[in-house]
């Protein structure tokens, strides 16, 4: 939360996007490992902004992951936990605020989620850098926002001692502002959003059947592939080019 000067408290963009858009996301997650994750992203983001702020480098591989993506991307660092708000009732800082022009920036989020960054993970990041940009060109009229990124960094030490190495930059498609304001003025009246990118319910089973038949599909080329190398082999060795039955004919490619 954030506090105005009359003391009226601000909610957050994450928490209006937890109700709103994913509400059981972390339903199954433990508390402890929320809370070590939680613990593990703010030392990464406090290591990211010292660097920025002050040019101090404390060695850590993800702070020199990220030292990296911003030479290789040609980043120019404008501004970090940059806080914007629509002056009445949200509030929320971005992570990275770079500057692409006179009047330009692009705008990033520094996660370092376990695993790819995809599926409702990306979807997510997609609303929340969306609405910070809506909230950014609000709160300055003369100013565009040309891209908007995460910057997934991780460097987790598993079990078996190796490491969960990850150190990548992903672009988002904007969504449009009437549709973040729109999701914001839901949420203050108390009111479910219809999320107008959200898959109908009768589209939903059908992408199950899909996504059924992909893997039956992929088990049967895996076997069908074991049967033709098979054969491939045995016509090989008795160096004959064709085979064939009442059923099949078979034929042996020159390379």
């Amino acid at each position: 939360y954030f506090r105005k000067s009359d003391g009226k408290e601000l909610q957050g963009i994450t928490g209006v996007i937890s109700r709103q858009l994913f509400p059981h996301e972390y339903d199954s997650v433990p508390k402890r490992i929320l809370e070590a994750a939680a613990n593990y992203g703010h030392a990464v983001h406090s290591s990211c902004e010292t660097f920025d702020k002050e040019w101090t480098n404390d060695g850590t591989v993800e702070l020199q992951d990220y030292i990296d993506i911003c030479k290789e991307n040609g980043l120019v660092h404008e501004a970090s936990e940059y806080l914007i708000s629509d002056g009445e009732n949200y509030a929320s800082a971005i992570d990275k605020v770079f500057r692409t022009g006179e009047e330009t920036f692009s705008i990033c989020d520094l996660k370092t989620y376990y695993g790819k960054l995809k599926g409702e993970k990306l979807e997510r990041c997609r609303w929340q850098l969306s609405i910070y940009r809506a909230l950014f060109m609000k709160q300055n009229p003369k100013a565009k926002v040309d891209k908007l990124f995460v910057i997934h960094l991780r460097n987790k030490q598993r079990k078996d001692g190796s490491f969960d190495h990850v150190k990548e930059l992903i672009y988002v498609d904007p969504i449009p502002e009437n549709i973040c304001f729109d999701l914001l003025a839901a949420d203050l009246a108390g009111e479910q959003f219809k999320n107008p990118f959200a898959v109908p319910e009768d589209i939903i089973p059908q992408l199950s059947r899909i996504k059924e038949l992909i893997e039956e599909k992929n088990k049967v080329e895996e076997e069908l592939n074991a049967l033709k190398a098979n054969l491939m082999s045995s016509m090989q060795f008795l160096q004959i080019t064709s085979w064939a039955t009442p059923e099949v004919s078979l034929t042996m490619k020159a390379p």
